[in-house]
């Protein structure tokens, strides 16, 4: 697949799977989705997923999880091609469709799904409260918000968010966890629950500098990266692992019911 001018390159894509694991773009992989999970049931339900990536969520999420049906959305191009690939190869193009979508509105009608879920990708959307409506809307009554965001900490001038932030090179846009509860809160929704994944992270982030660094690790990074953007990942790691070190970022799980 060639370069095209997004921000998930299939180089920076090369590098997330390679801390991350195969079909995904956010830390934990499926033991993580069976955290945000546990005790949550998808047994039956229509689920959205927003920022689907590359797909490896969704097959989850039906394969493992029991939901019946999966949309999931994205406004990358690259990525959702993947994505529908993933899909297709698993035999589960009947129970998972992929979309590409524009920023902006979700383009569902009112009262659509069961569950929404994401999973580290609305911090690329600044404005929470707009979201976090729309996400309301097209959920049914007694419906879930269910995922995980990256929250930053109550100093939105950290030294070491900044640097991470800089080195990064994507558009995020990070409330605290204050703003997120009072925005979800404003949007409507009840049972809101946010479970803060600092210290876990804080462990896993120093296996995925492991899993890029040691053994053959550098070696494969080279090879999908090239030289220069596999140092500039690793570079991007060490930063992140001081700002999560630091208290200045926070993955976090969240719940929330649409009463």
């Amino acid at each position: 697949m060639a370069e095209e001018a997004h921000e998930y390159t299939d180089t920076f894509v090369a590098g997330l799977e390679q801390m991350w694991g195969e079909g995904f773009l956010s830390p934990g992989g499926p033991k993580e989705i069976a955290e945000i999970l546990r005790g949550f049931s998808l047994d039956g339900a229509h689920v959205l997923d927003i920022g689907c990536g590359l797909g490896g969520i969704d097959c989850l999420l039906v394969a493992e999880h029991g939901a019946a049906h999966v949309v999931g959305i994205d406004i990358e191009p690259p990525l959702v091609e993947r994505a529908a690939e993933r899909v297709a190869r698993r035999g589960l193009s009947e129970q998972i469709a992929i979309r590409l979508v524009e920023p902006g509105p979700l383009d569902f009608p009112d009262a659509s799904f069961d569950v929404v879920f994401t999973k580290d990708s609305i911090i690329h959307v600044e404005d929470k409260l707009s979201i976090y409506r729309e996400i309301h809307r097209v959920l049914k009554p007694g419906g879930h918000f269910v995922g995980g965001d990256w929250l930053r900490g109550s100093n939105p001038d950290s030294v070491s968010l900044k640097g991470w932030l800089s080195a990064v090179g994507l558009e995020f846009g990070m409330s605290d966890f204050a703003a997120t509860r009072a925005a979800l809160e404003n949007a409507g929704f009840t049972s809101i629950e946010l479970n803060d994944r600092n210290s876990w992270y804080q462990a896993e982030v120093v296996k995925e500098t492991q899993r890029l660094v040691e053994g053959e690790g550098r070696a494969m990074l080279d090879k999908a990266m090239g030289e220069e953007a596999a140092r500039q990942r690793i570079q991007s790691n060490e930063l992140r692992r001081a700002a999560v070190e630091a208290g200045d970022l926070r993955p976090t799980h969240f719940r929330a019911e649409k009463g």
